[in-house]
């Protein structure tokens, strides 16, 4: 009998680099939704809770969570368990708050907070005209955002409010800024621009220098 639509799960070897699953623990891995991250540097909500925070034991804990309206991501109640959850997401489960990150590997972690956290950092992946003085800004997680013509720029950084949507504040994507890799071979390593040409950026890292596209860098 012929497959109808795409499968629901990876088979373990196809699984994100990512993603730090242990060996032979899983043959298949859940597979997340099409949304703001793709395969390959995004996790299920339900993978997140149960291999990244470690706050479920399995599938069933991390159902149970996600059904009884106890997970949100960037503000928002998530209740599909194949949602995709990737780099600088803001995930609240029950009273704590995790920001989605990369260690010094490219491996998606979750840093916890202190406190609850209401804004968070995106970069600006293109820019369009919009209607009278306003451009239409893409984000790195997939976001239009209206903003004053000419305010912001292509690879700036920016910070939302998580409740209203706004821009609070802008970082510009210039010679001296710290920045980290979001994906590509050097995801997760950190550094200064050092030399912005074309397409490319030099940056000094604590490791030594090294290219990356502009497009994989965020400034912090």
């Amino acid at each position: 009998m012929a497959r109808h639509g795409e499968s629901k799960h990876f088979k373990r070897s196809a699984v994100t680099n990512s993603l730090v699953i242990p060996r032979k623990k899983y043959k298949y891995y859940i597979k997340p939704l099409p949304g703001k991250h793709s395969d390959k540097y995004g996790v299920s909500i339900l993978g997140f809770l149960r291999d990244v925070l470690n706050i479920a034991g399995n599938a069933r804990e991390a159902r149970y969570l996600i059904k009884a309206g106890l997970v949100s991501v960037d503000g928002k109640k998530i209740k599909e368990e194949k949602y995709v959850v990737g780099f600088s997401d803001v995930v609240n489960v029950k009273e704590d708050y995790f920001l989605v990150w990369l260690n010094e590997k490219g491996k998606i972690t979750a840093v916890k907070q202190d406190e609850k956290i209401d804004s968070k950092k995106v970069k600006i992946m293109s820019k369009h005209k919009g209607r009278g003085s306003k451009d239409i800004l893409f984000t790195s997680d997939a976001r239009n955002i209206v903003a004053e013509k000419g305010d912001m720029q292509i690879n700036d950084s920016i910070i939302l409010d998580l409740s209203s949507g706004k821009i609070k504040e802008k970082i510009p994507f210039e010679q001296g800024k710290e920045v980290i890799v979001f994906n590509g071979k050097n995801a997760g390593r950190k550094g200064k621009i050092k030399e912005i040409n074309g397409y490319s950026v030099l940056v000094s890292g604590k490791d030594g220098e090294f290219v990356s596209s502009i497009k994989s860098c965020m400034a912090l």
